[in-house]
């Protein structure tokens, strides 16, 4: 498995997975592709053992793909798989402590405040709540409610997700405050690297995070039938 894709299911880490026919098939109830999907682990593996699990569980079959991983993804487009959110992996160290505003309220639950700006249904609330609260995390929620982030650690390492600015609030610099106060949250309790993932289309989010140091280290995209 490609040694980005092995973080970034450990991170944002899938609330069932099966080892079978090749692949690492990963089930989280429908709440998000990256909990959702299949990761290569034989690039000769069958495409129809992606299929059978996931219809098998009533989803779109979603199979997240690296670089180095062309051939199955060629096999995948052939079987009518689209390709869909080409997504970047960014990365910087975390050796100085960065200097935040100092206004978020960060702690290890996911508040209401914090749950309130995930978008779509209460099954994707309780979803995100569930697959986060597998990880040792810490919940960043900015005055008022206004933004919010997330900072998984696992030991040197932290992943920055789920940040969210509320719409009303959008260009006012809430998503830096909270972006820089979890990084200093993070390398208070040991991180000295941190990464993030990113849809490449997002030039707002993109932009943000390429101001703080972030820099491009690896890519990924899903190919979904359906």
């Amino acid at each position: 498995m490609h040694t980005w894709a092995r973080r970034v299911a450990a991170d944002w880490p899938a609330l069932e997975t099966l080892e079978r026919g090749g692949w690492r098939l990963g089930w989280g109830d429908g709440v998000t592709k990256r909990a959702n999907c299949a990761l290569v682990l034989d690039p000769g593996a069958d495409v129809d053992e992606v299929t059978r699990f996931y219809r098998g569980h009533g989803l779109d079959p979603c199979v997240q793909l690296w670089p180095g991983e062309e051939g199955v993804d060629a096999r995948l487009a052939q079987a009518g798989y689209r390709s869909v959110e080409p997504t970047l992996v960014l990365d910087r160290g975390l050796g100085e402590r960065p200097e935040g505003p100092g206004t978020t309220e960060i702690g290890a639950r996911a508040t209401a405040q914090w749950s309130a700006l995930t978008s779509g249904s209460e099954h994707q609330v309780r979803g995100v709540e569930r697959i986060l609260g597998q990880v040792e995390a810490g919940y960043g929620v900015a005055p008022g409610g206004q933004g919010r982030g997330c900072v998984v650690l696992d030991g040197e390492s932290a992943a920055i997700c789920s940040m969210v600015t509320a719409p009303d609030s959008r260009g006012r610099g809430v998503g830096r405050g909270v972006l820089a106060d979890l990084m200093a949250w993070a390398h208070d309790k040991g991180a000295r690297s941190v990464y993030l993932c990113v849809v490449e289309e997002n030039a707002p989010a993109l932009g943000l995070y390429e101001r703080f140091g972030f820099a491009r280290v690896s890519r990924y995209h899903n190919r979904v039938l359906g």
